[in-house]
């Protein structure tokens, strides 16, 4: 046994050279009949030096979040069993970790080229929704014209208008569904509250057809609609229907305008359409019969081959036969200048 001379503590390794504690060099000390020590040091621990032993520490432990399955043995004598087909998912999954690991960097490029490809596919299908859209917008048939000078633009399509299929015997739009134009691209014209709104333009008339205007033929038939002032100012070159209406070669409105004033000294007016320019059939008149203000009115106009008569909440006004020839086309809504107008449940009846 050996002692320290400055602390007194005692060590049964005969090994050591110094304390433990102040590292001073140790010296031996004798022991009685017993291996106990001939000082008894009140701090004296003899498990205080023994060492501790375990087994060694994993300081390295594979990670916890990962698991591969063993693989699985095929018994032998049985044949493998098909693989079940089931349809192409619409997206392209992506490959894991895993495998892109067990390809190594050969998997991580198989990886990003089959993300590009899906990529590509979303891009396609996008660009084909936006293109039908378009193509729908494009059918907008609409025209806003120079009132004083009688020049036309016009980006109005008459193919569905031109169509040869056969009219149904009754319509009923409320303006419940979008059957008419809306948007930028038909001049602010919109719906609210199932009605249609239109506005025009400082000195310009804009005039609007249905997307389908092979529902919407005018030759023969029977049309009402009720048309109001929103704000109760009526625009000043009117408001109302447009008969037998189509564009021509020179995509030029051609037609018939029943127009209605709701200002102060009701009157209406019958206009013709050629190549744009609007020439005046019956000047304005008044009606007594029209209600002034925000309140609605009902325009109704009824076709027989060459002759139209106007009737105004179901009075009858005026009936013309003109000799242009102008018996068939479509059913329009028309409006001048900056005052917006609403219009509501139309009826086309044979």
């Amino acid at each position: 046994m050996k002692q320290c001379p400055a602390c007194n503590r005692t060590y049964t390794d005969d090994e050591l050279l110094f304390c433990l504690e102040d590292g001073a060099q140790l010296q031996s000390i004798g022991f009685g009949g017993s291996d106990a020590p001939t000082s008894i040091d009140a701090n004296y621990d003899p498990n205080k030096t023994l060492a501790f032993s375990s087994p060694a520490r994993e300081t390295n432990p594979p990670p916890t979040n990962v698991y591969v399955p063993p693989p699985v043995s095929q018994p032998q004598g049985q044949p493998r069993p098909q693989q079940q087909w089931s349809p192409t998912p619409s997206f392209a999954p992506t490959p894991s970790l895993q495998a892109a690991r067990k390809g190594g960097g050969k998997g991580l490029i198989i990886a990003a080229i089959a993300g590009v490809v899906v990529l590509g596919i979303g891009i396609v299908v996008l660009l084909m929704i936006i293109g039908r859209d378009n193509s729908k917008e494009s059918n907008t048939n609409r025209v806003a014209a120079n009132k004083n000078s009688n020049s036309v633009t016009t980006n109005a399509n008459t193919a569905n208008r031109n169509s040869t299929s056969a009219p149904a015997g009754f319509l009923k739009d409320d303006f419940s569904a979008p059957n008419w134009p809306t948007g930028d691209n038909a001049f602010g014209s919109f719906y609210e509250d199932g009605e249609y709104h239109m506005k025009g333009k400082p000195n310009l008339y804009v005039y609007m057809f249905p997307f389908n205007g092979a529902n919407y033929l005018s030759k023969d038939a029977d049309v009402k609609v009720t048309a109001r002032s929103v704000d109760g100012k009526s625009p000043e070159y009117g408001y109302g229907l447009v008969m037998h209406g189509k564009t021509n070669s020179n995509s030029k409105l051609v037609g018939y305008g029943f127009l209605v004033y709701t200002g102060t000294g009701p009157k209406y007016e019958i206009v013709k359409f050629e190549d744009g320019n609007p020439s005046t059939l019956v000047k304005w008149e008044s009606a007594a019969m029209l209600r002034t203000g925000t309140t609605p009115n009902q325009l109704e106009v009824r076709a027989q081959g060459s002759q139209l008569s106007f009737y105004i909440n179901g009075q009858f006004v005026k009936s013309i036969t003109d000799t242009s020839n102008i018996t068939d086309g479509s059913v329009g809504l028309y409006t001048s200048e900056t005052n917006e107008v609403a219009f509501d449940d139309m009826e086309i009846s044979r």
